[in-house]
């Protein structure tokens, strides 16, 4: 009996240690499968959301469609001449960082409605459709000079035109004679130069430094004034030179009078 008692304790000892041993790896395996089940209801209740949001994208769309079979071919027309090659790939944003410096999991994803989805083509629209509009700067000048140039000029002196009347947008400079284009296009320039008695006046009209143009008014031999006017028709740059200088030394002074000036004009064609 004395041997038996021993024994019973010890085998009820390691009974309790292996239900015990049990009952803990038991209780662990169940918190590990609770927190999968929490995880896969996450998983299943974003993939929900986001079905939700495809289906609400989807009618949009499909409103969208509907809407486009009835237009009109003039409605349709600007689409297929505008050549834009992403007429008929339009994509729309479905999440923006919020921050470079942020990482993966503060990105702002943002629900795209139909509202959305319709403004962005609205504006698209409005990109794709070429503008009927006119520039709405007005690139012009006209500017005379005021008085005789006293004696002769040198070759390649440059005709400074004072007196401005008109300079729409100010990209005449009267203390220098020089027109500088403010945007590329082509260009009108025409002058009109008188020479004195028997004296002449050769003019060439420059961009920067080619020759583009001239005219020669001539009345060496003769008892009276010359007149010359010259027009001319150009591709200019931005930023491009353009103004009027002699040619070669001037037999005579310049003229301008009242009742016949000195004229350089231009103005921006297209």
């Amino acid at each position: 009996m004395a041997v038996g008692l021993p024994w019973f304790f010890l085998c009820l000892f390691a009974l309790h240690g292996a239900l015990g041993y049990s009952k803990t790896s038991l209780e662990e395996k169940i918190e590990n499968f609770e927190k999968k089940l929490e995880l896969m209801y996450d998983i299943v209740t974003e993939i929900t959301s986001e079905n939700g949001d495809l289906k609400t994208r989807l009618k949009a769309l499909e409103d969208l469609v509907i809407d486009g079979k009835h237009c009109g071919n003039r409605q349709r027309e600007p689409f297929r001449e505008s050549g834009n090659p992403n007429a008929a790939q339009m994509t729309f944003p479905l999440k923006t960082n919020s921050s470079n410096n942020q990482s993966d999991k503060n990105i702002d994803k943002r629900k795209v409605t139909e509202s959305d989805i319709r403004n962005y083509i609205s504006l698209e629209r409005k990109r794709i459709v070429p503008s009927t509009s006119t520039p709405t700067e007005v690139i012009a000048f006209h500017a005379y000079i005021s008085k005789d140039n006293s004696g002769a000029l040198p070759m390649h002196h440059i005709l400074l035109f004072d007196v401005v009347p008109l300079n729409k947008g100010n990209h005449y400079h009267a203390f220098d004679g020089i027109f500088i284009a403010p945007t590329s296009g082509t260009y009108v320039f025409t002058w009109s130069i008188m020479s004195d008695v028997h004296g002449s006046v050769h003019t060439e009209l420059m961009k920067n430094a080619e020759v583009i143009g001239t005219r020669y008014a001539d009345s060496y031999s003769s008892a009276v004034w010359d007149f010359a006017t010259g027009t001319v028709v150009a591709d200019i740059h931005r930023e491009d030179h353009v103004y009027l200088r002699l040619g070669e030394n001037s037999q005579s002074n310049v003229r301008s009078l009242s009742a016949s000036r000195t004229t350089f004009s231009g103005w921006l064609l297209s």
